[in-house]
């Protein structure tokens, strides 16, 4: 017997061959394009977990020399841990059942063409709901990494979406601790997207955002501007306003995503719209809402590894026989974390 899907894959004769065909449309979904476009959207870093306790420090940085006389011994210089935060791992998985009557049609090694409509109506749910186990394990993917982001008024968690920065604050707060000195910053935006609100926070970039000595941190070339798909007509009034796309002047050619950079106020922004945020998640809670925005410095997010997916295992297939009830499952599971952990690389507002 051959049994084929429509993606031109086949089924041989046999149970025992079904899981190896299964593993193929597998390895299609994760090579499609929206899975990794969400990743890319909120900038998280991979990370594969070394220890189960493990932490994330870092070192405050330097501090300039101070001169000293001809015969003045130099002064032993002294380094100050950061804030450490560490991280937790969740197992996501989900299963689906294939009917006794479809698997004793393969197990006799019966025609497919031969089959009443109900085999293969059984056979066509088995090629989707193996799609679909896919396709969820990447939305987990995306609706947590969204709500890190989207929960960040709260840090009733101890990790995650809805934890406390490393300085015991919320990812946004106007008052951020600078480990050195204990001064403050705000990261914090106010008001709905506008030009004027926009502008104060490219500012807070420049001017308040501070590193754990207390010092600025370093300017990007381009920030990066992360709104809902709700709010991207609005945020696409104000950056092009006045026809000011920044991609025909830094650049020559043509390239479709150039229609998403923009000169602002003597910036360059970057547009990016997310297609989680606004949306409900798989409790039918909605992921933060559709007023939401953040201005991101990408480059520094990215140096610091700001975001992060802590991953133990991938996502990993299994296919499994209940002895008891003779019914058959296809189970895919992964297990992983997603936290935050530099305040001083992003600007965010939640209000309208």
């Amino acid at each position: 017997m051959t049994v084929t899907f429509n993606t031109d894959y086949n089924f041989a004769t046999g149970r025992d061959l079904l899981l190896p065909t299964i593993r193929d449309i597998v390895e299609q979904q994760s090579a499609e394009s929206w899975y990794d476009d969400e990743t890319s959207k909120f900038w998280f870093i991979g990370e594969t977990p070394l220890t189960p306790e493990g932490k994330i420090t870092s070192m405050v940085g330097p501090e300039a020399l101070k001169k000293i006389s001809e015969d003045e011994n130099a002064p032993i210089l002294t380094r100050m841990q950061g804030y450490e935060k560490g991280y937790e791992l969740e197992t996501y998985a989900g299963k689906i059942k294939i009917t006794k009557l479809f698997k004793e049609w393969i197990r006799n090694g019966a025609q497919i063409q031969w089959a009443d409509s109900s085999v293969k109506t059984e056979l066509n749910k088995l090629a989707e709901d193996v799609k679909a186990l896919i396709d969820w394990a990447s939305l987990a993917d995306n609706d947590e990494m969204a709500k890190v982001y989207a929960n960040w008024f709260t840090n009733l968690e101890a990790f995650g979406a809805g934890s406390s920065s490393p300085d015991w604050l919320p990812l946004f707060s106007s008052a951020h601790k600078v480990k050195k000195n204990w001064d403050t910053f705000s990261n914090l935006a106010t008001g709905a997207l506008t030009s004027t609100t926009l502008a104060a926070a490219i500012a807070k970039h420049k001017t308040e955002l501070r590193m754990g000595n207390g010092r600025r941190v370093k300017s990007a070339a381009s920030y990066d501007l992360i709104v809902t798909r709700a709010g991207e007509e609005n945020a696409r009034i104000i950056l092009n306003s006045n026809s000011n796309q920044a991609g025909p002047y830094a650049w020559t050619g043509t390239n479709a995503n150039l229609l998403n950079e923009f000169s602002f106020d003597w910036f360059r922004v970057n547009l990016i719209i997310s297609d989680v945020l606004g949306q409900t998640d798989a409790d039918g809670n909605v992921i933060g809402n559709d007023t939401m925005w953040f201005v991101r410095n990408t480059p520094l997010a990215n140096y610091l590894k700001a975001f992060r997916k802590f991953t133990l295992w991938g996502l990993e297939t299994k296919m499994y026989e209940n002895d008891e009830t003779d019914a058959t499952y296809v189970k895919v599971s992964c297990h992983k974390g997603y936290d935050h952990y530099n305040p001083e690389c992003i600007v965010g507002s939640l209000w309208t």
